[in-house]
């Protein structure tokens, strides 16, 4: 079983110290909503923050490609937006993705994802017309 796999299985479970684990101390993590985090440290605070603004997550790697440099994954994820994020409370939200794993030494250096973030702010509740604004940014910002 490699990497990808561990990390997976760690999500699921929502083990912090094993997710962190996963990653070289100076890893980093490109988040789609969150942003990049890099280090154990941040990495931490995020998937802290990921596991308080929801509950009931599947990650399914569906498709994995590794090699001791780099992974891909093909991946369907869900899971249920908690009470702390109230616009969004209690809604299901699913949608398929890639990801891209940068390895070092049994480890994930650097990791990125790739999805339809349209589809899924829709499924958390944003307007058209907020998601043009949300989509229009991050636009600009690249």
């Amino acid at each position: 079983m490699g990497i990808v796999r561990d990390f997976e299985k760690a999500f699921n479970r929502q083990d912090v110290n094993a997710l962190v684990a996963c990653f070289t101390p100076t890893g980093r993590y490109r988040d789609t909503f969150f942003g990049e985090h890099i280090g154990h440290a941040a990495l931490r605070a995020m998937f802290e923050r990921m596991f308080h603004e929801g509950r009931e997550y599947a990650w399914t790697m569906d498709i994995v490609v590794e090699d001791e440099r780099r992974a891909a994954a093909e991946w369907t994820f869900s899971y249920v937006v908690s009470d702390a994020v109230p616009r969004s409370a209690g809604r299901k939200v699913r949608f398929r993705g890639m990801s891209l794993f940068e390895l070092a030494n049994g480890k994930v250096a650097a990791y990125r994802e790739h999805f339809d973030e349209g589809g899924a702010l829709l499924q958390l509740g944003f307007t058209p017309e907020s998601l043009a604004k949300v989509l229009r940014r991050k636009l600009a910002e690249s």
